[in-house]
């Protein structure tokens, strides 16, 4: 009972009179192609992977993509499935046929699972037996939510967006948001393989230099690896931070802090400083860093305090000038 994908070998039906038919049956293409020979068309092509990138992927699987393949879909494949999924949903919870129902159920709609994994798995690394687990997730709530009292159409029109679901919210927790060197990507996944083993040997977490000996590379690769790791998942600003209700992520970010911009001007005057002449960068250095009076300078250079006054104004307004013009 599998369906049929796109890219598999045409099939052939026989179609009977109709009103607009010649007398007699006609064997055609399912492929469209006019011939009897049902292989005188070509197949259709195989569709690109289309999980090879991940945009293109969430794309492919989101809510407002393109509707499903009508070879998906088709009810005629499942009506014989039918009674026993109103069967099932009639059934209470805990009950022994229930179970045994919806057991029967999941093998009977699994090909739906597996087609979806194909269609959107090729070129995932992660393997197309991933996504069929994760689409069985979807299935079994599909099975047990539906209701079809309520439902407005066929049970695939439910369970493949149910299905597909499953698979879009796995392929986003596995995104990385933050682009990095593919070789961190990889290493990253070594570390996440080699951690459980250590940990369970060791009996603690693994040291970057534990898990640098055990992959066999240097421990500045490892820190790069976790570093990226951590940093694999953005979040929006209005997301919850810690365990306080109602506190976003932009209500747990600092202020700018003034004394940075300290830093970055006391760095910026150090040249500047080391091209004064030797006297006015003693008094500078005195009044500044040595927390001396005008007065206390003058004694120390044996000259008057009006004219230590004058020479730290000139000194002052030579480094500004020169920090306005570094700064553009």
């Amino acid at each position: 009972m599998a369906l049929l994908l796109p890219w598999d070998p045409p099939i052939t039906r026989v179609e009977t009179d109709g009103p607009n038919r010649r007398a007699g049956p006609r064997v055609v293409a399912s492929s469209g192609s006019p011939s009897g020979d049902p292989y005188a068309a070509a197949a259709p092509a195989r569709p690109p992977p289309i999980v090879a990138r991940s945009d293109v992927t969430l794309h492919a699987l989101s809510e407002t993509g393109p509707e499903p393949d009508p070879q998906l879909t088709r009810p005629s494949e499942y009506a014989d499935e039918m009674p026993r999924l109103r069967r099932f949903a009639g059934l209470p919870e805990g009950s022994p046929e229930r179970a045994r129902l919806r057991s029967e159920l999941i093998v009977a709609f699994l090909p739906v699972v597996r087609n979806l994994a194909k269609r959107h798995g090729a070129g995932y690394r992660g393997g197309q037996e991933d996504l069929v687990q994760v689409g069985t997730v979807g299935l079994i709530n599909a099975i047990d939510r539906w209701n079809p009292d309520r439902a407005q159409g066929e049970f695939l029109g439910f369970l493949i967006p149910s299905v597909r679901g499953e698979m879009l919210r796995y392929f986003r927790d596995r995104t990385w948001s933050v682009r990095v060197p593919r070789r961190l990507k990889e290493l990253s996944v070594e570390i996440t393989r080699a951690s459980g083993p250590l940990s369970h040997r060791l009996g603690r977490a693994p040291k970057p230099s534990e898990l640098a000996r055990h992959l066999g590379v240097d421990v500045g690769e490892i820190v790069e690896a976790l570093t990226a790791k951590a940093n694999q998942h953005t979040a929006p600003l209005e997301a919850v931070a810690g365990d306080e209700p109602g506190t976003g992520v932009v209500d747990t970010l600092g202020d700018l802090d003034r004394d940075l911009e300290k830093v970055e001007n006391r760095e910026a005057l150090r040249p500047l400083i080391a091209e004064l002449p030797e006297r006015e960068r003693g008094i500078l250095t005195m009044r500044f860093f040595g927390d001396r009076t005008q007065t206390q300078i003058a004694e120390h250079f044996g000259i008057s305090q009006m004219h230590v006054s004058r020479l730290l104004a000139r000194t002052l307004a030579r480094l500004r000038e020169g920090l306005t013009e570094e700064r553009g």
